[in-house]
């Protein structure tokens, strides 16, 4: 099986972005494709506001080839689905969406499906879609409301992706289990 669409989902630091990216690098080369574009959901700080973030964006700029364009996302990822259809891509890697829950939480589940169903949307000309998800609340329930609020629209985020996959993977401390 070779999908056209996927996700790689996981908790922190489980290597899931790295697996994507192998992924995506394999899928993207042996598809013959030519336009790849690199996602990021995650706001870079201001210069030395958060040195430990700065250091973790620089590495994943490191890892994939400078040569791939790179859209910021934002709030609007409907936008950006658009902005990477219209200017040709035809490979994207969106890593990680819990960034992008976290940036829209305020705007509401409602919002959210529907910035997500639009950039579904505009990746269906795409030769190769990867996304990557953060998994979060394996516990129990938070206690505070903002936390609650932030974990149940970033599980339905993973749930409305992993339907839309052709095929989906989790990591736990580097090892992948195939989920369908």
């Amino acid at each position: 099986m070779n999908p056209r669409t996927w996700a790689v989902l996981g908790g922190l630091r489980s290597g899931k972005s790295a697996r994507a990216l192998e992924r995506f690098r394999a899928e993207f080369a042996s598809r013959g494709l030519g336009r790849p574009v690199y996602l990021a959901t995650l706001l870079p700080p201001g210069p030395g506001d958060d040195p430990d973030l700065e250091l973790r964006i620089l590495r994943h700029r490191q890892e994939r080839p400078a040569s791939w364009p790179l859209v910021e996302v934002g709030r609007d990822l409907a936008a950006a689905g658009r902005a990477c259809r219209e200017a040709g891509h035809d490979a994207w890697l969106l890593d990680g969406l819990g960034a992008w829950a976290a940036l829209v939480l305020d705007s509401g589940r409602e919002a959210a499906q529907g910035q997500w169903e639009a950039f579904a949307q505009a990746s269906r000309g795409a030769g190769l879609v990867g996304v990557v998800l953060d998994e979060v609340g394996l516990g129990g329930v938070p206690a505070h409301p903002a936390a609650r609020a932030f974990a149940d629209l970033n599980g339905e985020l993973n749930q409305w992706v992993c339907a839309w996959a052709e095929a989906a993977w989790e990591l736990r401390a580097g090892l992948e289990v195939r989920l369908k």
